[in-house]
């Protein structure tokens, strides 16, 4: 087996992992194809690289998702991502993976948006009919807003090895929205980033203000109280803190106060005490790319976003929705019989 040292002696991973890793639904793409050709030899000249100090990232290659919303994403070499996934699965998350709280869901392995949601819907559960709140904040900009020199303090607390922090700065500082500020998305350690930066926020959260009923995913905030004045006085505080400690602003218009009992839009969802709808604008979207399948206009990858439509519903209570669905496109009956057989 080959081994990728990021450090001298310090921090090893079997080369493998990285490289299947980055290589994950991208193996007819020309670059892993090329750097597989020589995988070994090009492993070895990555592992030289960073025990000698020679390695240093590459220029992004930028591209616009919709997803909905427009974003630009900055999307490392291939080789440095096989960099970006060592330091990530072999450095940050085992030292602050067992840090985090139970309440914070993305980009962890097994959290994420569904999960959330349930939470969510659990702590409405705990408010009677009448009563309760959800309050859900959002900071402005957030990956463009993370203060390197910030980031670099939080991180140094925790590694102390003076090799390994002169790659992470190279990594931090390989990118910029701003002077000394914002980190890509599209890196793989930008996750790992982001969480960090702000955990600082969930340890006041939980620790300083007390709140029970507290969810983070990613810059994405909620709390549920029975009390709104509580809600707002704690959604000053936590103003306060990000702007004080993190150098972030919440955002002005995405502040919203909804009653448990209306039901509240998260992460993709409708939640409600009983149950999960899935979004308006989500049906409408699947019945227009249905509608182009059938007359052979669709341009994407069909079985995909079929597939894409099923992982979605088979989380929401959409039984009745994908019955109605299939009535209207015949040909998707036999995509659906699982969610059918699991009702």
């Amino acid at each position: 087996m080959v081994c990728v040292t990021t450090v001298a002696g310090k921090h090893q991973i079997n080369s493998t992992s990285p490289g299947q890793l980055c290589r994950k639904g991208k193996h007819e793409r020309e670059y892993a194809i090329e750097f597989e050709q020589d995988l070994e030899e090009n492993l070895l000249g990555l592992r030289d690289e960073l025990v000698e100090e020679r390695w240093h990232p590459d220029a992004y290659s930028q591209f616009f998702v919709e997803d909905p919303k427009r974003r630009l994403i900055n999307a490392p070499p291939f080789p440095n991502r096989v960099v970006h996934h060592v330091v990530t699965d072999v450095v940050l998350t085992p030292i602050w993976g067992p840090t985090f709280i139970f309440d914070t869901y993305a980009c962890i392995k097994g959290r994420g948006t569904h999960v959330a949601v349930r939470r969510l819907q659990r702590f409405m559960r705990r408010h009677p009919e009448g009563s309760g709140y959800v309050l859900q904040l959002d900071v402005k900009s957030y990956f463009a807003s993370i203060d390197h020199e910030i980031l670099l303090s939080l991180i140094a607390k925790r590694i102390r090895d003076p090799q390994m922090m002169h790659l992470i700065r190279l990594i931090v500082e390989s990118y910029e929205d701003s002077p000394g500020t914002g980190i890509p998305l599209g890196n793989l350690t930008s996750q790992a980033f982001a969480n960090i930066y702000l955990h600082e926020l969930d340890m006041f959260a939980k620790h300083d203000l007390r709140v029970k009923e507290y969810l983070r995913y990613m810059d994405d905030i909620t709390l549920v109280h029975a009390d709104k004045a509580q809600l707002w006085a704690w959604r000053d505080e936590i103003e306060a803190f990000l702007t004080d400690r993190l150098h972030l602003r919440l955002h002005p218009v995405k502040q919203t106060l909804t009653p448990v009992d209306s039901g509240v839009k998260y992460l993709g969802y409708m939640v409600y005490r009983d149950h999960i709808r899935v979004l308006a604008r989500n049906v409408r979207r699947v019945h227009k790319r249905l509608r182009q399948m059938e007359a052979g206009t669709f341009e994407g990858d069909a079985r995909a976003s079929i597939s894409s439509w099923i992982g979605y519903t088979m989380h929401a209570d959409c039984y009745g929705l994908n019955c109605q669905i299939a009535e209207r496109h015949p040909f998707l009956r036999v995509a659906f019989d699982p969610i059918e057989a699991k009702s």
